[in-house]
């Protein structure tokens, strides 16, 4: 690899000639410049981790948003071995992922809610999180909510592959592609982590962390039929 000012350069073989290589131009900076906007607009990814660090303090966040880009990654790994060909000729697998994804956020919007309507814990109880959860079901439900996401399977299975230059290897340039995603990503979920986790510090236990649960499910469940909808 070699890297340019503007772009990143792949040795390809050319086909028929096998006495040399070429070196083919991966759009990496028009590949950052579509990513980066998507990154940054709220989505089901960016819900989960902030409902989890509410809940469950920053490192409950991050376990989430490690399983958020585990879904991502495995997305790439279809990209990079051509099943995304084969996905976009099979148009009910569109429709099974759509309303996975849309039964999935609602149910966790439903669960927020359902905590958002519970007593008040007393404030003596200190503040802080107030769900203690096991590392896998923050994980489970991190890449579950990815690996449902339509959004995401669109991103990489159609895309991803146009950011991809005819004679290029297409395993390496989507394996190359899929890490500045889940790099940016990753980075941005992380600062939703910590900001959950300060919020559930600084509101406590009471009333304030109940307005900011019921908001995380009624965002949740409009997210659910947003996707619903499309």
């Amino acid at each position: 690899m070699v890297w340019i000012i503007s772009d990143l350069l792949l040795r390809s073989a050319p086909k028929g000639n096998k006495r040399g290589s070429r070196f083919v131009v991966i759009p990496v900076w028009g590949f950052v410049a579509v990513t980066v906007p998507l990154v940054l607009t709220p989505g089901a990814s960016t819900a989960v981790v902030l409902r989890n660090s509410l809940s469950g303090g920053v490192r409950a966040g991050l376990v989430t948003a490690v399983g958020v880009n585990a879904g991502s990654l495995c997305y790439g790994l279809l990209t990079a071995f051509g099943f995304a060909l084969m996905l976009q000729r099979w148009p009910s697998a569109w429709t099974l992922l759509r309303a996975g994804g849309v039964v999935y956020l609602a149910w966790l919007g439903l669960q927020s809610l359902r905590r958002a309507a519970s007593p008040p814990q007393a404030a003596a109880l200190g503040s802080g999180p107030t769900v203690v959860r096991g590392d896998w079901m923050n994980l489970s439900e991190g890449f579950v909510t990815n690996a449902l996401n339509p959004a995401i399977a669109t991103f990489y299975l159609v895309l991803l592959p146009q950011f991809i230059p005819r004679g290029a290897p297409v395993a390496q340039s989507a394996l190359l592609l899929t890490a500045i995603h889940i790099a940016l990503a990753g980075s941005w979920h992380v600062a939703w982590a910590a900001a959950g986790a300060t919020l559930a510090r600084t509101l406590g236990a009471g009333r304030p962390r109940q307005i900011l649960e019921a908001l995380t499910g009624i965002a949740l469940l409009a997210l659910a039929i947003v996707i619903a909808m499309r």
